[in-house]
């Protein structure tokens, strides 16, 4: 299996570097060092864009929006300083993290990644809906999220999503049965 290709996307050229420095044991890493060489740099042969959101020239939530309107579908993580607030709802992002992150959060997180691609969408969406939920409530008061109606759309849809895996899980195993109990 061919080593993922990750493309980090900093304005802080030395945090870029360092982590690319870090994964580049594993994965074959890349750092650019604003949001228009992150559009210039992302093709379909990046696996995974972790994007700060804060940088001078585009913004990592415009980054984002250009690549998903130019139809890239690979893995993006914000890893940031900025604290994901609600607008993290409409993000198609599949996690974020926030600053400081350490060696060994980015490389767990890029492995979990790695492990999602394996699964098919309804699992993909699984565990995006789920992460991006986890990061609300780890981040936000529980008062302002009961508040939103897309919070508890996303709540819906993640049910939703349960709900599908299961009868896929379900019929699987029914499959499974019937080839076995054929004997």
């Amino acid at each position: 299996m061919p080593r993922p290709t990750i493309l980090v996307v900093d304005d802080e050229e030395r945090l870029a570097d360092l982590y690319a420095t870090w994964l580049s044991d594993a994965y074959r890493a890349a750092a650019v060092y604003g949001g228009e060489a992150a559009l210039d740099a992302v093709t379909e042969s990046v696996d995974i864009v972790l994007l700060d959101r804060r940088m001078p020239d585009l913004t990592g939530d415009e980054v984002l929006e250009r690549l998903r309107a130019d139809g890239y579908e690979g893995w993006v993580v914000m890893v940031t300083a900025v604290d994901p607030g609600l607008d993290l709802l409409e993000m198609d992002v599949h996690d974020y993290l926030t600053k400081p992150v350490s060696r060994s959060q980015l490389v767990r997180l890029v492995e979990s990644l790695r492990v999602r691609n394996r699964f098919d969408d309804s699992r993909r969406e699984h565990e995006a809906v789920s992460n991006k939920l986890a990061t609300l409530d780890d981040e936000l008061d529980a008062e302002d999220l009961a508040e939103t109606g897309a919070y508890e759309q996303l709540e819906s849809r993640l049910r939703e999503v349960g709900d599908e895996l299961a009868e896929e899980t379900a019929a699987a195993e029914e499959r499974f049965e019937s080839l076995y109990s054929e004997d």
